[in-house]
């Protein structure tokens, strides 16, 4: 029997050939990645100089190793933060284009870059996307967040908890809050809907900046049965 996919796979390559999902630019013939080289030159990874907890980048400094200020003050929920690279230049874009301009196919790209940070050592039972408010889920009729954990659990091959955790509340918007203010914010924001018996979970979301939401999250996993929390994101905002 005559195997029409291959031909019509050349076919469509050639008419639409694979490109950047984030510039649109072509992709060189033999290139893997999933975005182009200079889009890639603008994903500034995290420095080696960074608090081992929560991965705040430390300006200035050629070591890390040691807690940040905060985390010093108080030990976060989570036990260590994953993360593509700083929330800056290309990274910040793509996020943008992705949370706020409905390019949701950049989930699967933004995903790859993501299960990457992830040694083949860490093993995990869940993974839990951080929930939005339902007011701004039906502004933009989609989660970042639990997009990303999808494509993460896909490549993990681990399920997603997709209800496990509902945002309770319409808090206030966390980008012009100072670092208290968001902490209150996120205060009883977030509840589980069924109990957890010692699970690792994977918490996903797509930015972190002060650490307010993933902590909350993380509490209430933690309160509700979890063994471990670690977190996973795209991009680490510098806030020092």
């Amino acid at each position: 029997m005559l195997n029409l996919g291959q031909p019509l796979s050349w076919l469509a390559t050639l008419f639409f050939p694979p490109a950047c999902p984030l510039c649109y630019r072509n992709f060189p013939r033999t290139w893997n990645e999933p975005f182009c080289r200079d889009c890639l030159a603008g994903f500034q990874p995290l420095p080696v100089a960074r608090c081992p907890r929560c991965a705040l980048p430390y300006r200035g400094c050629s070591s890390g190793g040691h807690l940040c200020g905060r985390c010093n003050q108080k030990i976060p929920p989570f036990t260590r933060v994953h993360a593509v690279g700083l929330f800056e230049l290309s990274l910040r874009q793509a996020l943008h284009q992705f949370k706020f301009h409905n390019r949701v196919g950049l989930d699967r790209p933004l995903g790859q870059l993501l299960r990457r940070q992830l040694s083949g050592e860490d093993r995990f039972d869940l993974i839990v996307p951080v929930p939005l408010n339902l007011k701004r889920l039906r502004q933009r009729s989609y989660n970042q967040a639990l997009l990303l954990a999808r494509e993460v659990g896909r490549e993990l091959g681990v399920p997603v908890g997709i209800n496990l955790l509902v945002r309770g509340q319409d808090t206030e918007s966390q980008r012009q809050l100072s670092a208290p203010a968001r902490e209150r914010n996120m205060r009883g924001a977030f509840q589980l809907q069924n109990p957890l018996r010692g699970e690792k979970i994977l918490l996903v979301d797509d930015v972190m900046t002060t650490g307010a939401t993933v902590s909350a999250c993380s509490q209430e996993l933690l309160k509700g049965g979890a063994g471990e929390v670690q977190v996973a994101v795209i991009g680490r905002a510098p806030i020092l």
